[in-house]
């Protein structure tokens, strides 16, 4: 018995070690979740205008272009139901806020909870972003290990970014993703389209739960006077060429009915227009740095406008 013990436990060490390492590096190495979560929670008291929603977001709107303080709280894949539990934690310690601006994608309103793209983001919500997620039961192992979250090749990989680029920190200091600096060609960006737009169907019409979680972060700015700007985020008419057309006019109608109810509400749609080009996208659905100044500066443009109104 006592061999069998000893055997178990030289075959139990090594995974422990591997995953005591792996739970050092999460918890240690600063990435996307933990620098935002503690930027936003320190250099809070001046910021004018918060910025929430997905990687287009993240990467479109970059706040070095903007008049008002701003910073970009959105994240790759971040969903409405993660931006309103972020706002919901958040605006309490934001005393200065007077505009939000919130990105309403392709994906946005028919987004079901707990699937592919949140499976384990949500993890690092909670411990990296100091978040009480309800998605999370409180006897789940992995509320508490993040070593458990991703396979192992996911955390090699994380660990070999880190050796290579020095930081797993995809941001600058405002919160835009800085990364995103070239573009495609024609030929390749026609052909990424379709399968970036076969990707984003989820087959799903059904807007309710995030169109009520939209309209409860309206009602909440309502009651603080913070006006909130819904954007339609610009993508490659390629891409936009192969979305349905009848899901495209429902979020279209969705986003002038909150602007119509809501007298603090403003909808900017950015889906046709015609003075982005091929150069502005590092691929069919995400401006790059050169497409981000340009979204900047025409929202930077409408909130000036809105001040002198």
């Amino acid at each position: 018995m006592k061999k069998l013990l000893t055997h178990i436990g030289l075959f139990l060490i090594p995974i422990l070690m591997v995953w005591i390492l792996a739970e050092v590096f999460y918890r240690t190495v600063p990435n996307n979740y933990s620098y935002k979560h503690k930027q936003i929670s320190n250099n809070n008291n001046d910021i004018d205008v918060l910025v929430l929603g997905d990687s287009h977001t993240f990467y479109g709107i970059n706040p070095e272009w903007l008049s008002l303080k701003t910073y970009n709280l959105a994240n790759v894949s971040q969903t409405i139901y993660f931006d309103k539990l972020l706002f919901e934690k958040h605006i309490n310690h934001l005393p200065k806020l007077k505009y939000l601006i919130l990105s309403v994608e392709y994906t946005t309103l028919s987004q079901a909870d707990n699937t592919q793209e949140d499976i384990w983001r949500k993890y690092f919500y909670h411990t990296q972003m100091d978040l009480d997620v309800p998605l999370i039961s409180w006897y789940n192992p992995k509320k508490y290990s993040l070593a458990l979250v991703r396979k192992f090749d996911k955390t090699w990989k994380s660990y070999k970014d880190f050796r290579k680029e020095g930081s797993l920190i995809g941001c600058d200091s405002r919160g835009w993703g800085n990364t995103y600096l070239s573009t495609m060609d024609s030929l390749e960006i026609q052909r990424v389209s379709n399968t970036t737009a076969k990707k984003h169907e989820d087959g799903s019409m059904d807007f309710s739960l995030n169109s009520k979680r939209i309209q409860e972060i309206i009602d909440l700015c309502k009651e603080r006077h913070i006006e909130v700007l819904l954007v339609n985020m610009p993508v490659f008419t390629g891409y936009l060429d192969r979305l349905s057309p009848e899901k495209l006019h429902k979020i279209e109608t969705a986003c002038e009915a909150f602007e119509s109810k809501n007298p603090n509400v403003s909808h900017i749609n950015f889906l046709r227009d015609l003075r982005f080009e091929l150069t502005d996208f590092e691929d069919p659905d995400h401006l790059n740095a050169q497409g981000a100044k340009k979204c900047s500066l025409l929202i930077n443009e409408y909130l000036e406008q809105k001040q002198t109104d």
